[in-house]
């Protein structure tokens, strides 16, 4: 059975009448009865009983009508459908982050707006390591994800970019002798430290063995933790001092103040990965939102710093 069948059956049916039937489908009546009686056969059914003025419906016909009609009507929506997601309008797309990621006002920017301008395309957030992030968009259950690079080789296929950079920031108890004033990675030489743990798949622990190391000392590490806001939770509990990213600023604790670091190489970087020549078309609408959204930023500041 055609397509084809169905429309010719569809024109007769609702016509009731073979030469309305062939005139509405542009074709000659002959071609038509006999595209009938040939979709009657491999129904094994009447559809039409037919006399020499008047068509009618069998019961069987009856019912192959909604049939017929509501196949073809679902062929135009995916039809439609299909286009529309050619073209960016409707669709799906899967976005990973890290949790920190989402204290960059940049992230939480461009979700907006990719939701108010593809209202259509289903977006969906899933919040996950940087190394889980990078092995689900390798196993293609992530489209995109935002994550801060792992210490690991990057799989094939997959490009890496650098997105959003802030520089990194001290978590130190209120009362701690370097509270109040900026500090240096060699001040945190016999401090007790708070870090993320190695095993997370987040590079800011390998970041800030890197940085202590070329301050010529090794970390004391005396407590692991997960999330931004859990580490500064233990510096006002008084466990030690923790290196985080600038966007942390924004969880406000009793208890704790923020210090700017003064080694230029105290910056933490925030990535996108995605598959190369992926063939979802909302990865690069999405990608376009996120970089927008990095570029508004920066204007927005350069404007503040001006005025």
């Amino acid at each position: 059975m055609e397509l084809r069948h169905l429309r010719y059956f569809v024109a007769v049916a609702e016509e009731l009448n073979f030469t309305r039937a062939a005139q509405r489908l542009h074709i000659a009546q002959p071609p038509l009865s006999v595209q009938i009686q040939a979709l009657e056969e491999e129904l094994k059914v009447r559809l039409l009983e037919r006399d020499k003025r008047r068509v009618f419906l069998t019961q069987a016909g009856r019912h192959f009508l909604e049939r017929a009609r509501g196949i073809l009507h679902d062929v135009e929506t995916a039809k439609g459908e299909a286009q529309s997601a050619a073209s960016g309008e409707v669709g799906s797309i899967a976005l990973g982050y890290t949790a920190s990621s989402m204290l960059s006002p940049a992230m939480p920017s461009a979700i907006l707006r990719f939701r108010k301008l593809h209202a259509r395309v289903v977006l969906t957030l899933k919040e996950m390591t940087s190394l889980e992030q990078l092995d689900a968009v390798h196993g293609r259950s992530l489209d995109i994800a935002v994550l801060r690079r792992p210490n690991v080789e990057i799989p094939t296929g997959i490009n890496v970019e650098e997105w959003y950079q802030s520089p990194l920031t001290a978590v130190v108890p209120r009362d701690h002798r370097l509270s109040g004033k900026p500090l240096r990675i060699a001040d945190l030489r016999d401090e007790p430290l708070v870090m993320y743990p190695r095993n997370a798949g987040i590079g800011l622990y390998w970041k800030v063995q890197d940085l202590c190391a070329k301050a010529g000392f090794r970390p004391r590490m005396v407590q692991e933790a997960r999330e931004a806001s859990t580490i500064a939770g233990l510096v006002a509990a008084g466990v030690g001092i923790a290196l985080v990213p600038g966007d942390t600023r924004c969880i406000q604790l009793d208890g704790v103040v923020y210090q700017t670091v003064l080694d230029k190489e105290a910056v933490s970087s925030l990535y996108l990965a995605h598959r190369q020549a992926d063939p979802n078309p909302y990865v690069d609408l999405m990608l376009k939102e996120l970089r927008a959204a990095l570029k508004r930023r920066s204007t927005l500041s350069a404007k503040r710093r001006v005025a």
